[in-house]
């Protein structure tokens, strides 16, 4: 069996490893792992990065074989996906020694960063990109508590394109509608650094804020907060992450029941798990 060893990437020097050496330790075809990878391709690359496809050299008749160069936190999600057996078991253990290893000599070498931190923490650390008028507010600053908690506390995968302050805001923007409070409504420019690049996005007079905050805590957080992650995660995740939290009531038992097993929320539930524990060492940091 071929040992996993973990290399950095020559383009952007980032540690990875090849996806046939994890085949291999799994004791499967490699041709069935990446069958894996391209099913999930969508949410690997929205919570993990880009996957970085690489075409093998071709021996003999027949096409060019492809693997995959994948990032720690990419195959870990991969391998979590499996049930654990004792093959997966031990390649899941040598994936973390393996980068833990690397790391560890490229720290010696004062060649590894940090890891980065969690999508939504990693954008309010960003917070100054956004200049707001001096008698305006936002959602985004002033929900920055629940953003905190969903990463924080609850443990959820944000992907990078997520958005739960836009939650926010929209329901908010419709929540203030007609209000005898509601005053006319600013406008500042929201920076992403990605490809959705400068936002023009709302911002309120202060006289609103104390309404929002009442809002936002007496709302938002107890029951539509809930629902938007039902509807992203799905309602065994949703209950699971709430009773960790000793926060289940007759609410959130009413919004993840399920009447009848649904193959699309096990789905769900596995997919949840695998990537929380693709980003255990996330977790690991103080913020």
């Amino acid at each position: 069996m071929s040992e996993l060893s973990v290399n950095q990437h020559p383009e952007d020097n980032i540690l990875v490893v090849d996806s046939r050496l994890i085949a291999t330790q799994l004791g499967i075809e490699h041709e069935s792992f990446i069958k894996t990878v391209k099913k999930y391709e969508k949410e690997i690359e929205q919570a993990f990065g880009i996957l970085r496809f690489e075409i093998g050299k071709i021996e003999g008749r027949g096409r060019p074989s492809e693997y995959i160069y994948l990032t720690e936190e990419q195959a870990i999600f991969l391998t979590a996906l499996s049930r654990n057996t004792s093959e997966v078991v031990e390649c899941k253990k040598q994936l973390v020694l393996k980068f833990s290893e690397a790391k560890r000599l490229l720290r010696q070498q004062g060649g590894y960063e940090q890891p980065h931190t969690t999508t939504y923490i990693k954008r309010l650390e960003k917070m100054g990109d956004h200049k707001v008028s001096y008698e305006l507010w936002t959602t985004f600053r002033e929900g920055a508590e629940v953003l905190l908690k969903v990463e924080k506390e609850f443990k959820v995968p944000v992907d990078q394109m997520d958005l739960c302050d836009g939650s926010i805001g929209r329901h908010w923007s419709a929540y203030r509608k007609d209000k005898p409070w509601a005053g006319e409504v600013g406008e500042y420019i929201h920076r992403f650094r990605d490809r959705r690049g400068e936002r023009p996005c709302r911002a309120y007079n202060y006289a609103e804020l104390p309404q929002f905050r009442r809002w936002l805590e007496q709302e938002y957080i107890p029951r539509v907060l809930p629902q938007y992650l039902v509807d992203k995660y799905g309602k065994r995740a949703v209950y699971q992450i709430y009773e960790e939290q000793g926060l289940i009531n007759e609410y959130i038992a009413k919004i993840t029941e399920e009447k009848r097993k649904s193959p699309r929320q096990e789905e769900l539930h596995i997919i949840f798990l695998a990537a929380r524990e693709a980003i255990h060492n996330r977790y690991l940091f103080d913020f």
